[in-house]
């Protein structure tokens, strides 16, 4: 098996956290950071455990769209969390995963806008995705745990014949922008921004995070389409409810709150 271009090194001289990423599963190749997560949880992997890969075969998006990765271009990045929270706080940790991947860019010296519930965009295209699982484990003192694993995805040193056709006009990645930093720096300083948040989460305090999120996205009252499994719903942005559900003032007057879905301008062809 070959061995990951990861460097570990590289990584750790950045990293700062106390417990996320101080274990670190390098990978050259797998189906999916995420199921790897879930397979090193497991075999008993610890809070905080951090799987990355040069490939995967199988990667995953939200709605179970495909995420395409460039070999060793890309981040390819999933954490493990072990639940010690409320469930309920899980419904925002897309949100938080956002949050801190726009922080960890920030001081890398990119400023990535948030696109609800979670994508980042870099000139109006798409930078990095974030798709979060959760599932309820048996705990071996009896009851149930919690875990949630966290993956993100960001195109980092892509270049434009890197991206398949469909994604030619809508995806950029860091080298694209001029930004010359690499996967170690972009994963370190994610989890260095990630740590906080969900010490802020493990404590109750959802209600800073979904300000801090609120405070970073541009799209307040613009009309927007939000493509959801049940059809498109157009109206005009007004706030996060909290639960982190996008609050639409439909042309009638009436609220609506938006669990999932696709956001783009009211009137925009329908993202692939």
């Amino acid at each position: 098996m070959a061995d990951p271009t990861f460097d570990r090194a590289r990584f750790a001289q950045r990293l700062a956290t106390r417990r996320l990423g101080r274990h670190l599963i390098a990978r050259a190749e797998v189906e999916s950071t995420n199921d790897t997560a879930w397979e090193a949880l497991a075999a008993g992997a610890a809070d905080g455990t951090a799987v990355v890969a040069d490939v995967q075969t199988r990667g995953r998006g939200r709605a179970g769209r495909a995420w395409h990765t460039a070999p060793g271009r890309g981040l390819a990045l999933s954490v493990l969390l072990h639940q010690g929270c409320d469930r309920r706080q899980l419904g925002v940790l897309p949100l938080a995963a956002g949050l801190a991947l726009a922080r960890g860019l920030e001081r890398l010296g990119v400023r990535a806008g948030l696109k609800w519930p979670n994508d980042l965009l870099l000139d109006g295209r798409k930078l990095a995705g974030v798709l979060c699982e959760s599932r309820r484990l048996p705990s071996p003192a009896g009851g149930a745990g919690e875990a949630a694993v966290i993956g993100v995805g960001v195109n980092v040193a892509q270049r434009a014949e890197d991206f398949p056709a469909e994604l030619a006009s809508s995806a950029t990645s860091l080298a694209l922008a001029g930004h010359a930093a690499g996967r170690e720096e972009v994963a370190a300083e994610f989890l260095n921004a990630l740590e906080p948040l969900w010490d802020e989460l493990q404590e109750g305090a959802r209600s800073r995070l979904l300000e801090a999120w609120s405070a970073r996205a541009a799209f307040w009252g613009m009309p927007v389409t939000v493509r959801t499994p049940a059809g498109p719903l157009t109206g005009t942005a007004r706030r996060l409810d909290d639960d982190g559900a996008l609050v639409l003032a439909l042309e009638s007057g009436v609220e609506r709150a938006v669990l999932a879905g696709d956001v783009e301008p009211a009137g925009a062809p329908e993202e692939r």
